[in-house]
């Protein structure tokens, strides 16, 4: 075996790191990786398609945008706000910079064929079904029973009773 293939092997990015890449997006993409490679360490139930860091100078904004409809494993309430909240401390921890997280969950719109999905006169294809934004400083005792009562989050109840179970099944 040629002496540089075990380097290779070794220089190989994890999964998580992969992931991390394929959806950072923003102006302080770094960040974003960042954020995501502690994110995907493990697979999430409720499936994580883009993370977003912006900022000017020291402030940065971090959005996490979820999937609605694919989730990963058994998905409850309590399992939902679990991530969100696990989720939003790991963007934080990454960072002393990031002074806000927002964290939306989104669904497909059907959109039929011919459809102008880009540009100015584009029609969504998604729409939001669940939206949360977190300020720095914030503590998690705080956001899990923001999270609970619902307070300050905004939340499609349709979408609730029927993608998510109390016994936490696959949507």
């Amino acid at each position: 075996m040629p002496a540089f293939a075990g380097a290779t092997a070794l220089a190989r990015p994890s999964i998580a790191r992969i992931d991390a890449e394929a959806r950072a997006r923003g102006n302080r993409r770094a960040l974003a990786v960042a954020i995501g490679e502690r994110l995907f360490v493990h697979v999430l139930p409720v499936q994580l398609l883009e993370i977003r860091a912006t900022g000017l100078d020291d402030r940065v904004y971090v959005g996490l945008r979820f999937s609605g409809k694919s989730f990963h494993g058994p998905v409850s309430r309590a399992a939902l706000d679990r991530e969100l909240l696990d989720a939003v401390e790991s963007s934080f921890a990454v960072s002393a910079r990031v002074q806000e997280v927002d964290c939306w969950i989104v669904v497909p719109i059907p959109v039929a064929a011919g459809t102008v999905v880009s540009g100015d006169k584009a029609m969504p294809t998604e729409r939001d079904v669940l939206t949360l934004s977190v300020r720095r400083g914030e503590s998690a005792t705080h956001l899990a029973q923001r999270l609970k009562d619902g307070e300050g989050v905004v939340v499609d109840s349709e979408w609730i009773a029927h993608a998510l179970s109390s016994k936490g099944t696959h949507a």
